[in-house]
């Protein structure tokens, strides 16, 4: 360091404090535990002022804030903060409302309570109905056998919510048109190619390359009717 970078340290800059989404709420909270009022309610209070945010930072930083704070405040930062809701209201989660809208398979059973309100669902959000639409849209041409059938999806959609995905799938519309023009499959290909970076990952690093191959041999030519196992010894 220079004599100069050396004076400048007695004279750090000044930086300006970066807001965080607890800010609006830090002088609440201690104001309320200076009343000695519980987490709980400190908790639930917070919630009620508008924080949105992750549950469990909302907790650490009441826990933090005690413990620099007040160190002989009995704590209640253990007790974990569940939603309740009341018998009469029907939750249904996004993750399971997608899996839902995207399940084509009629072999596999569709979540009951979902299905008795999607029509509830749609007329309340519109874009489920869209998103199902789309998806089936898309469905239906991969598995059928017209091939120009996906530059009539793209030109419709290339504008929407999934404009980006219309853009990669224009990228590489030759193999998109060869998957459904054609029955033959990569999967055979794919499927061992998987198999074999499996045993890869279990075998090699112990047994080294020659047990490596007697193992992707044994795997590969087990159903093989010319195999011997004594081969491999």
């Amino acid at each position: 360091m220079s004599e100069e970078d050396i004076q400048n340290l007695d004279n750090p800059r000044d930086y300006k404090k970066r807001k965080t989404v607890m800010d609006d709420y830090i002088n609440i909270i201690y104001k309320m535990m200076c009343d000695d009022i519980s987490n709980n309610i400190i908790y639930s209070y917070i919630r009620y002022k508008g924080y949105n945010g992750n549950s469990i930072t909302l907790l650490n930083y009441i826990q933090v804030l005690e413990k620099n704070n007040f160190p002989n405040r009995v704590s209640t930062n253990n007790i974990i903060m569940k939603a309740n809701y009341p018998k009469n209201v029907i939750v249904i989660k996004r993750n399971d409302l997608l899996i839902y809208l995207l399940t084509m398979n009629p072999k596999i059973n569709k979540d009951k309570t979902i299905q008795e309100n999607i029509s509830v669902i749609k007329e309340k959000y519109p874009i489920v109905e869209k998103v199902e639409e789309m998806f089936r849209s898309f469905h239906t041409i991969i598995m059928g056998k017209d091939p120009d059938g996906i530059d009539s999806f793209i030109k419709q959609y290339k504008n929407s919510e999934i404009g980006t995905f219309c853009q990669g799938i224009k990228k590489d519309i030759a193999s998109v048109k060869n998957a459904i023009s054609y029955t033959v499959s990569s999967g055979f290909v794919e499927g061992n190619n998987n198999k074999f970076k499996l045993i890869k990952r279990i075998v090699y690093g112990r047994s080294k390359l020659v047990n490596l191959s007697k193992k992707c041999l044994l795997a590969f030519s087990l159903k093989k009717a010319d195999f011997n196992l004594n081969d491999l010894i």
